[in-house]
Order: structure tokens, then sequence, then C-alpha cells
């Protein structure tokens, strides 16, 4: 199901709130890493948002990205994406914009609006958990579903069947 993109702001509509409040604030990268989780990279990004240029308690946010990207709007672009959700979420920390539309941005929600998009692989991931030879091969199935976003009450009902044959219920 898609999300209304419309009931979320921008983060050049934080960034000009920003600036109307703070005409001498300024954003700026705190950090920057690539990460693996789950077996899959990331990149992320940490960002302050500044009302002032001493500003003691600046804002902070930190967004990531699957590298590569799964969308059009992700892949070969994963580091602005990041970056720009990170500067949204620092505006909002330093309560510098309106979160009346949520705390996520329109630019975090579209990327993953299309990964909802994104078809699973269902038949493949119906021979992944036949063919898995114990809990962590499962587990490794579930990782991947949850990351790529193709998590289902059908697969969440295979694997338990499958754990089952295990021995294991619950």
């Amino acid at each position: 199901m898609a999300i209304d993109l419309d009931s979320y702001n921008t983060v050049p509509e934080r960034i000009a709130e920003f600036a109307v409040k703070y005409p001498t604030g300024c954003l700026q990268r705190l950090d920057l890493q690539f990460v693996t989780v789950a077996g899959l990279e990331w990149i992320v990004y940490t960002a302050a948002a500044l009302r002032t240029p001493d500003d003691m308690a600046p804002g902070h946010g930190t967004a990531w990205e699957r590298v590569p990207g799964l969308t059009p709007y992700t892949k070969n672009s994963e580091l602005q994406n990041a970056e720009t959700s990170a500067w949204g979420r620092a505006i909002v920390a330093v309560l510098a914009a309106d979160t009346r539309k949520g705390i996520a941005s329109r630019s975090e929600v579209e990327p993953r609006n299309a990964e909802r998009n994104v078809s699973a692989p269902t038949v493949e991931w119906r021979k992944w958990v036949d063919a898995a030879e114990d809990l962590a091969a499962l587990s490794d199935i579930h990782a991947a579903a949850v990351a790529e976003g193709w998590v289902t009450p059908d697969l969440m009902q295979a694997l338990t069947a499958r754990k089952a044959t295990f021995g294991v219920t619950a």
C-alpha cells in the first residue's frame, strides 16, 4: 500500500523554516560511516543543526541508507539521501520545523514507499524456507526480508511452520 506523500513535509521546507527562525544557523556533518548489519551494507550519516555559529546544544539527526539503494530514488545517491534525511531530523531535533505532519520527512518516506512497491521474491523465499536446514538459515531469511521490505504474513507463517519441523514452537 502506497503512503500519501503529500502528508509529509519535505526537507527543503524544513530548511526554509530553519533559515527563517535562525538566519545565522547552519547544517553540518558530524559523522559518516559505512556499516554492515545483518549481512547488508549501509551508509550512516549524522548531521547537526546549529541555530548560531556557537550553538552549545545543536539538534542532531541520523539517517541510513542501504548500499546499493533498492530503488531509483536511492540507487547511486545513497549518501545524498542519507544526508538530506539526517538534516531534516536534525532540524526537527532543534525544534525548528513543524512536525504536525510527522517527524519523518517526505525525503525519508518517498524511498521507503518505492521499496514497498518492489515485489517480493515470492517464489524464491518459499524455496529458501523449504530448503533451510537449521534455525540460523531461517533467521537469515527473516533478516533479509526485514532489510529488503518483503516481510508478509505468508512469509511469517512459512517461517513458523518450518521452525516447527526443527522442534521449535513459539
